[in-house]
């Protein structure tokens, strides 16, 4: 090797370590930019509709977004006034509630030996009465006034990063309303990048990716309504729970966030029935754990991993990953990240370098456990051309527990 071609292999090296840190270091901007790029796919799905109908791209994309921001804003509207209210009101019963609660369980307590021995006895300032020295009330508002005062500088801090959160997502709706202006300009920009050869890989490229979201956001969509749609029938028309409407947008909505967001309607369950009736709350709680694994197991994977067939282990890895690299945001779009990484090795690594765009790959297990190649159908044995001879099983036909592990294929 010649010294001018060690220092342009050098060169190359330290301009695509450059490139990387700065990518790194400019990663959240970066993916406030895909963020918006993910909200215009979403916004396009809508304008595509109106298209078809005959409308000019411009009305379509003033009509969606009219539509999708009155939405945004009536589901805030119905939502937070009714656990604000509710939450009020649960605080006010919390002595109510407390007594309640000791009284049941010294019932309980006392109804048997066993458990009378078992059971520790509560403090006796649970029964007590309700009633405020107002020595002392003037005493516990004193000693509240300093603590507002000490924690006035982390409460400003915390506006701060609501308007920071504001401004985000200011910026990502305003780049998406360019993107969906006229994508084609961005498209046509990255061709500019491209020796001419790879202009028509790239275009299939956008398209696929494009593709894929569309079908996670449908995807998505579908099982928010199913979400809400249960959990309002079952709990609020079935079992009667009171403001089922705000639970059901809520949950709805949760599933947006992966693996936790089906947790996080707990809390607008349990604010809701412990302030009108605390028994409920180990009613409603269960059964609504119950439509969510129903949701989450049966209905949803059928479309989405159908459709997208992402490794549920790979995601789950993925949001981690996401979610230490680029926080709360990392999290929320770890499913698109992905989708558009699967499409990106799928199309450029394992069919353009591997060349294994038609082969379709299945392996088993024998009786042992050990996994081997049931199936390994070669671009020549579809195109006609014969294959070479698979070698011998190494398990009996009868002892194999077949699973398809992979499956390559593009038509």
């Amino acid at each position: 090797m010649t010294l001018s071609e060690f220092f342009k292999r050098f060169l190359l090296i330290l301009l695509a370590l450059l490139l990387c840190a700065g990518i790194w270091a400019a990663r959240s901007t970066l993916l406030l930019g895909f963020a918006a790029a993910v909200m215009a796919v979403g916004v396009s799905i809508p304008v595509g509709w109106l298209q078809r109908r005959g409308w000019r791209r411009g009305w379509a994309v003033v009509a969606s977004l009219l539509g999708v921001s009155i939405i945004a804003v009536l589901v805030v509207l119905l939502v937070l006034p009714r656990v604000v209210v509710e939450l009020v009101t649960l605080l006010g019963t919390i002595p109510d509630a407390l007594r309640s609660f000791s009284a049941t369980y010294a019932n309980l307590r006392n109804s048997n030996a066993f458990l009378s021995a078992a059971l520790p006895v509560l403090s006796p300032a649970l029964t007590s009465s309700t009633g405020i020295d107002p020595a002392r009330a003037t005493a516990v508002l004193n000693q509240l006034l300093d603590a507002s005062l000490a924690v006035a500088p982390s409460f400003l801090g915390g506006i701060g990063v609501v308007v920071a959160v504001l401004i985000n997502l200011g910026f990502v709706i305003f780049i998406a309303i360019f993107f969906l202006i006229d994508p084609q300009v961005y498209v046509k920009a990255s061709l500019f990048l491209l020796p001419q050869r790879y202009h028509h890989r790239a275009i299939f490229l956008w398209n696929e990716i494009y593709r894929e979201l569309k079908l996670w956001i449908s995807a998505l969509f579908l099982s928010i309504s199913i979400t809400a749609g249960l959990v309002w029938l079952i709990l609020g028309v079935v079992l009667g729970m009171p403001n089922a409407v705000v639970v059901a947008v809520f949950a709805g909505f949760a599933t947006f966030v992966p693996n936790i967001g089906a947790f996080l309607p707990l809390i607008p369950i349990a604010i809701f029935t412990l302030a009108d009736n605390p028994a409920q709350f180990f009613i409603m709680a269960p059964v609504y754990l119950v439509i969510q694994l129903l949701e989450s197991n049966l209905l949803t994977p059928s479309i989405i991993k159908i459709e997208l067939a992402i490794p549920a282990g790979a995601m789950m890895v993925f949001q981690l990953l996401a979610t230490l690299a680029f926080g709360a945001l990392g999290l929320l779009l770890a499913i698109p990240l992905f989708v558009v990484l699967l499409v990106l090795v799928r199309e450029i690594y394992t069919n353009d370098l591997l060349g294994l765009q038609q082969t379709v790959i299945k392996i088993g297990t024998n009786a042992r456990g050990e996994f081997t190649v049931l199936e390994d159908t070669l671009p020549a044995q579809v195109a006609g051309v014969a294959a070479p001879a698979k070698p011998a099983e190494v398990f009996s036909p009868g002892a194999e527990s077949e699973q398809v592990i992979m499956s390559s294929k593009q038509g």
